[in-house]
């Protein structure tokens, strides 16, 4: 979800949102019956990884809590899970500087399987994010799937179910995820680090339910994207209708527009304060007539592009013209 598990590592008990989904792995927890093989999928950043790792904390502890469905989170073997150096676990991932998983990463999940569990009931692999595996990786997967050795467990994270081959996915058990709603990340964010009620509410909107997102806006990141929108929006004025259609394609990356709807409400509203605040003249009564008109539009238009998915790039061409047409601009 975007923290480090020593840092904060919710029990199965203990995670926030995603009500029907713990209550069915707490479930297959009281059962001790987990299957061969798991698919969460779901949206980035609602914390399909902290829920796999929660579980598998959950099969492995001795002291259960939560009448047996959820890790005690205290023990020695539910604090290896949280700082991920269980010996019968071994998570897959892509690796520093690569753009997909291996094949070689994979197949060494054969070898693991094989081995008996040192203290836990399973051998359990986790593979985040499934859908980046190369082909060799995903046939190689497969095979695992095929003839799964007892006492294992394989647990596939992915955004992208759809990108997996029909194969993997009918052969395992599926677990979708839902967006976390604002007031979850706000709890979430709450009992990661201490906020002024002002970031906090940014970060959340920021976000856009990706606690990871919110979190880094949170912590340094939010402030400098403040003032690098700010000093584009103050440049406007001078800027070719080329280098509008530039900004506003940078700014409609899916992971940069909810974060965009915050900066420009909040760049909006500094300017819209200070042209009240001198409005000494007839002229100055009027400009600031014309802010708050924009201020107006520019909230309907985003609110729109959200409902019915406008496209993100020629929204904000559309904004970004007419502040800086507002500013003098003569195109």
């Amino acid at each position: 979800m975007g923290w480090h598990w020593v840092t904060f590592f919710p029990t199965l008990e203990h995670i926030i949102g995603h009500t029907g989904v713990l209550a069915h792995l707490r479930q297959v927890v009281a059962s001790n019956r987990p299957g061969h093989a798991h698919l969460f999928f779901g949206p980035p950043g609602v914390g399909k990884a902290t829920v796999a790792a929660a579980f598998i904390q959950a099969l492995f502890c001795r002291n259960k809590s939560g009448g047996g469905e959820s890790g005690c989170g205290q023990c020695p073997v539910c604090r290896k899970v949280a700082q991920g150096n269980h010996g019968d676990w071994i998570p897959v991932g892509m690796g520093e500087g690569k753009t997909r998983i291996g094949v070689d990463q994979v197949r060494q999940l054969a070898g693991f399987f094989a081995l008996t569990p040192l203290e836990a009931p399973w051998k359990v692999a986790t593979v985040d994010d499934a859908a980046l595996m190369n082909e060799a990786a995903a046939n190689a997967l497969l095979k695992t799937l095929e003839e799964p050795p007892p006492r294992s467990l394989l647990i596939l994270v992915t955004r992208q179910p759809g990108k997996l081959l029909p194969t993997i996915r009918s052969r395992c058990l599926k677990t979708r995820f839902a967006r976390l709603t604002p007031g979850e990340v706000r709890q979430i964010l709450t009992n990661l680090t201490p906020l002024s009620a002002a970031t906090l509410a940014d970060a959340v909107a920021a976000g856009g339910g990706d606690v990871g997102r919110s979190l880094a806006f949170s912590q340094g990141e939010l402030p400098a994207l403040r003032q690098q929108f700010f000093q584009e929006m103050a440049a406007l004025p001078t800027s070719s209708l080329g280098q509008l259609s530039l900004l506003a394609g940078q700014w409609s990356a899916p992971e940069r527009f909810a974060l965009v709807a915050v900066l420009l409400k909040a760049w909006l509203q500094e300017r819209l304060h200070g042209t009240v605040t001198h409005a000494n003249s007839l002229d100055d009564r009027q400009r600031a007539e014309a802010w708050l008109k924009v201020v107006l539009w520019v909230d309907g238009v985003l609110r729109q592009t959200v409902a019915i998915n406008l496209n993100h790039r020629l929204v904000l061409e559309a904004v970004f013209i007419r502040l800086a047409r507002l500013q003098g601009a003569d195109y």
